[in-house]
């Protein structure tokens, strides 16, 4: 019964790490299926990662701060997404994936179903529901960005070229600099939530940091099209 029950904690890990990475690049239009054997594996990886360190080493509280880290490392190096635009997508969607895992917590607690003491599990069936419905909130939520060519755009597609050395005091990247640190303070105060069984703490928190998130975002885009609007006017006067 227990290879069961961890056969199915790692496959729930599999499919929460790949709907997390797709709602990631989703929201920021970038591609999927071109990358997919390496979402998959590296959301393999990550399943097996959080097993090790939940159920074998017993240290939970490491698992999402680290989880984060490696999302970042995974967009850097398997995708070729420079490491500050890497680390801003990673966080946002993340903080993206936590609110919707958070509202059906508070939905399923509004219909009895669950308690507060759910947020402590590392598996059950409580446990199990949650991360099921979230999953699959969150693929149909990039579907429906795909689908309707929603999401943000200032990001280019990867690979990035790294040769071209990056200006890191622009106003564009102070701010996905901050949002990268409001994400990562998330992820870590995420920890002193889920462990004093504090959902309404950990709604506020990701709240905040994909709030932040989203304005940024937002504010890239406008920043592109002025400045393509700037670039075509300039043309027009040269000529």
């Amino acid at each position: 019964m227990g290879d069961l029950h961890d056969l199915i904690f790692i496959l729930l890990g599999l499919c929460e790490a790949s709907a997390t990475l797709t709602i990631i690049l989703k929201l920021y239009m970038l591609p999927v299926r071109e990358y997919f054997g390496r979402i998959f594996l590296f959301a393999l990886f990550i399943a097996i990662f959080s097993y090790m360190m939940r159920i074998v080493l017993k240290a939970p509280e490491l698992d999402i701060p680290f989880q984060y880290l490696l999302f970042i490392f995974f967009l850097r190096l398997g995708l070729k997404i420079k490491v500050h635009l890497a680390s801003f997508i990673a966080g946002a969607g993340i903080c993206a994936y936590a609110l919707i895992q958070i509202g059906f917590y508070y939905f399923y607690s509004w219909t009895s179903l669950m308690n507060v003491s759910v947020l402590k599990e590392n598996s059950g069936f409580h446990i199990s529901l949650l991360q099921v419905s979230t999953i699959f909130a969150a693929f149909g939520l990039s579907w429906v960005l795909n689908r309707f060519n929603l999401g943000f755009s200032f990001i280019i597609l990867p690979p990035h070229d790294f040769l071209i050395k990056e200006n890191y005091f622009t106003n564009r990247n102070l701010l996905l600099v901050i949002g990268s640190l409001a994400s990562l303070a998330t992820a870590s105060v995420t920890i002193l939530f889920l462990y004093s069984a504090n959902p309404f703490g950990l709604l506020l928190a990701a709240a905040i940091a994909f709030g932040l998130s989203f304005y940024f975002s937002g504010w890239s885009d406008r920043d592109d099209i002025r400045k393509a609007i700037e670039a075509y006017r300039n043309k027009d006067k040269r000529a």
